[in-house]
């Protein structure tokens, strides 16, 4: 793990209020995620979080919010290499229920507003989030004009879409973006890409439906399809996909699963 660190115990601190206003609006409680960290260096504070390290360091706290009990206030280091950015995250690590259900669909969405009133709040004071990290990497990959195989990324989120295609275009491929299935089916069937590299968990259709209606056409049949996700299921579990990556992955084991995959 490298020695730098772009946040602080007292940034921690900071988010954590921040979750804690937006996640439980009105609560009289306090944070059950204070304890005394005084003198304390950040990693042994992280080390006091649950561990759900993959490829890259990712350490959670399961806090949930005032509708859901599962949401977690994460700090990971991924595609952005050295940097921990902070995550509000309302996916669970098991398979969602039936896509179809209002329920289950009004209940993504409330979610989904919890978690923007978190990072917004993170971004606005200056703390990192993917979004940030996102705009960063977006900037510096702005002015490229990449000629390389077309890579059709899927994904709800868009600070996703954004890192993921600046870190792609960095390394001289073409990129195109959708931030839902039933689109990107349609896209990759109007213009195949050379590789779909789609997230798993999404509203409408997940990314193994995203697979298999990619290989069912006859004009995307051949395409490989990547699927990314921070649940543990393995590739047998998302057939017909062609490869699959846990988040949260680094950028050079992203870029060397793409490479693998788009070879003839």
């Amino acid at each position: 793990m490298p020695h730098r660190q772009n946040i602080s115990v007292p940034d921690l601190r900071r988010a954590l209020r921040a979750y804690w206003r937006h996640a439980w609006p009105g609560s009289d409680s306090v944070c059950p995620a204070y304890p005394d960290w005084k003198g304390m260096r950040l990693l042994d504070v992280l080390r006091t979080f649950q561990d759900e390290s993959g490829p890259c360091p990712r350490h959670v706290l399961r806090l949930g919010n005032h509708i859901y009990p599962h949401m977690k206030f994460a700090v990971e280091r991924g595609l952005s290499g050295g940097d921990f950015y902070f995550v509000a995250d309302c996916h669970d690590t098991a398979p969602c229920p039936g896509h179809e259900d209002p329920q289950w669909q009004g209940l993504r969405m409330a979610n989904r507003a919890i978690k923007d009133a978190i990072e917004g709040a993170w971004f606005r004071a200056g703390l990192p989030t993917l979004t940030s990290l996102a705009r960063e990497a977006a900037e510096g990959s702005q002015h490229l004009r990449p000629a390389g195989p077309r890579i059709l990324l899927v994904d709800d989120e868009p600070a996703n879409l954004q890192l993921t295609g600046a870190i792609l275009r960095a390394d001289g491929f073409t990129i195109a973006s959708s931030s839902n299935g039933a689109e990107a089916i349609e896209q990759a069937v109007f213009s195949p890409p050379d590789l779909v590299v789609s997230d798993y968990e999404m509203p409408g259709m997940t990314g193994r439906e995203v697979a298999r209606k990619i290989k069912d056409a006859v004009e995307t049949r051949e395409v490989p399809v990547l699927i990314c996700t921070y649940s543990n299921m393995v590739l047998g579990d998302l057939q017909p996909a062609d490869a699959v990556l846990r988040r949260p992955f680094n950028a050079e084991t992203l870029k060397q699963t793409v490479q693998r995959l788009i070879q003839p």
